[in-house]
């Protein structure tokens, strides 16, 4: 149901032909990977980061570093030491949410391909195009910020200078505030749990990311975060939307040190009264 004209040059343009990317949860679900050598690698790393467990079908020998991350993730990582065998698949069709290949072996390749869909398993064969349901695009990584630049198969090596010019002109410590900013909405909630809470903490939140700077950010100590917690609770104003200064965090900060200090000024007094009075 539509009220009234819309402009149409008001929404989105809609380009086809692209991927939906998305951020794809698959910690703790099962992954198949066939291949051990060095495109297998770059897919154990993409894969160990989501911790997802893996489970490696290729003979001897492996890359190098495929080797490596068998002894450094031994609880997600499992090596079968043998070539893939559609028993693999057929006799386990629940065992796997992915499936990824990364061998020289282009039949091999298209029969796991037509089995995974068959398993209706989502499934990418190295370096054919039309045989993924999903591409591996070249990541930037920096704590929990991720970027994916993908261009759908057609350049990767594009991809990866889009990716280093994209890194260089990020803030050094974004990665940093970001923690940062997911801390301190985890202790929002705490603070506010209640629902009807729920869209005066967004609001709030959207302030205090538009207040502070990337570097103010990444540098707030725990103590800061408290203030400032305190500060939504009792100094926001009527609609608690107000959001202090770094400056004024730390000036309540050293304020604190100095009630501090005078009350560890007069306990001694206290102690040293009772000592003369004895």
């Amino acid at each position: 149901m539509t009220t009234g004209r819309a402009d149409p040059n008001n929404f989105p343009e809609i380009q086809t032909g692209g991927s939906l990317l998305i951020a794809w949860q698959i910690k703790g679900k099962r992954v198949l990977l066939v291949g051990g050598g060095e495109v297998a690698a770059t897919r154990l790393v993409h894969l160990l980061s989501a911790d997802a467990l893996v489970t490696l079908i290729a003979p001897a020998p492996l890359h190098p570093e495929v080797s490596f991350r068998l002894t450094q993730f031994p609880n997600s990582l499992t090596w079968i030491p043998r070539a893939f065998e559609p028993a693999d698949l057929t006799d386990h069709p629940n065992d796997y949410s992915l499936i990824l290949t990364a061998i020289d072996d282009p039949v091999a390749s298209s029969q796991i391909y037509k089995l995974a869909h068959q398993l209706k398993i989502p499934a990418n064969i190295a370096d054919v195009p039309p045989e993924c349901d999903f591409y591996f695009g070249s990541v930037h990584r920096d704590g929990p910020l991720q970027i994916m630049v993908s261009t759908n198969g057609k350049g990767p090596r594009l991809a990866s200078t889009i990716r280093k010019l994209i890194a260089k002109a990020l803030p050094k410590n974004a990665g940093r505030a970001i923690e940062q900013m997911g801390e301190l909405r985890k202790k929002l909630r705490e603070v506010a749990p209640a629902q009807e809470e729920g869209k005066r903490r967004m609001d709030w939140i959207k302030k205090v990311s538009d207040a502070y700077g990337w570097e103010e950010m990444g540098t707030m100590t725990g103590e800061d975060m408290a203030n400032l917690l305190a500060w939504y609770r009792k100094e926001g104003g009527e609609d608690g939307l107000e959001v202090p200064t770094l400056d004024e965090l730390r000036a309540l900060r050293k304020e604190k040190k100095q009630d501090g200090a005078v009350e560890e000024v007069q306990k001694k007094v206290e102690e040293l009264t009772v000592e003369d009075k004895a």
